[in-house]
């Protein structure tokens, strides 16, 4: 007999932000995947669910990387105090650096990081060749680069060359598409024993764009809708999930709508996974 699905208390945190601007290109895509019915979904499967915006006031001449360190710092107290009061932190984000906040929440010295997109977002200051922070963002989770702003905050496809350069001389490990099925639970065995909670990120870019194209930065040879939900249940039978992440979704290049439909089943699956999680 399978096992019951457990009812799992959610909170949903909505970052409706892309380069520090709200409710433009991928930060339209938290409010777009609420509109289309996300809540309820998770509602009609048994499940509890708040929600709350994270928000932060600027004008127009806030630096971006000061408009996004105060998102995470606020984006942090939010997931602790979700954690404090029992309710599982599932963040919709337009942007991948959100998972600044969401770890520091979780305990950065002591969470396994799963990051699933189409690029590695391991650039820093000196090797980006297009400026974007986004692109940063696993780089200042792993101290790599904005390292006094991102102490301000409580608590892999497609790479550029020197980028590259980057991964191989980090503790990142980086499995590609074509290894995901194989390599995968060997290499959350080596985690092990040094962690004691997982993140699950998910660019919605890691998709596969024969899945549905989910912005303006998505690449083939990406992975497929039931090889990511695969690869999250098989997170959850290793680790505990302290919370995860969907993100960077710009709804105006999903025109059937059939990445939308995956991240509902990604959402589901995060909680599933969640809620069995040992």
């Amino acid at each position: 007999m399978e096992p019951a699905l457990l009812i799992m208390d959610v909170l949903l945190l909505v970052v409706p932000y892309d380069s520090g601007v709200r409710d433009v290109r991928m930060g339209v895509g938290p409010g777009h995947l609420l509109e289309s019915g996300l809540a309820d979904h998770l509602i009609e499967a048994g499940h509890r669910v708040e929600i709350q915006i994270v928000d932060e006031p600027v004008d127009r001449l806030t630096p971006e990387p000061k408009t996004a360190f105060a998102l995470n710092s606020n984006l942090a107290r939010r997931v602790g105090a979700a954690r404090e009061d029992g309710l599982f932190p599932l963040v919709l984000a337009g942007n991948c650096y959100t998972a600044i906040g969401t770890v520091a929440a979780l305990g950065s010295r002591r969470t396994a990081v799963l990051w699933f997109d189409s690029h590695a977002d391991f650039n820093t200051p000196d090797t980006t060749v297009t400026g974007f922070l986004d692109g940063m963002g696993l780089a200042a989770l792993a101290g790599r680069c904005w390292t006094h702003l991102a102490a301000s905050v409580p608590g892999l496809r497609d790479l550029d060359p020197l980028e590259a350069e980057l991964l191989e001389s980090s503790d990142v490990r980086s499995l590609p598409p074509e290894e995901l099925r194989a390599e995968l639970d060997g290499s959350l065995a080596l985690l092990e024993g040094a962690v004691d909670l997982a993140y699950v990120h998910i660019d919605l870019d890691v998709l596969d764009p024969s899945e549905g194209r989910a912005n303006i930065l998505a690449a083939p040879g990406g992975l497929t809708l039931p090889d990511t939900l695969d690869a999250v249940s098989a997170i959850g039978r290793r680790f505990p999930i302290g919370g995860a992440a969907l993100t960077a979704y710009d709804p105006s290049f999903d025109e059937d709508g059939r990445v939308s439909r995956a991240a509902f089943r990604l959402a589901a699956a995060i909680l599933e996974a969640a809620s069995g999680s040992p």
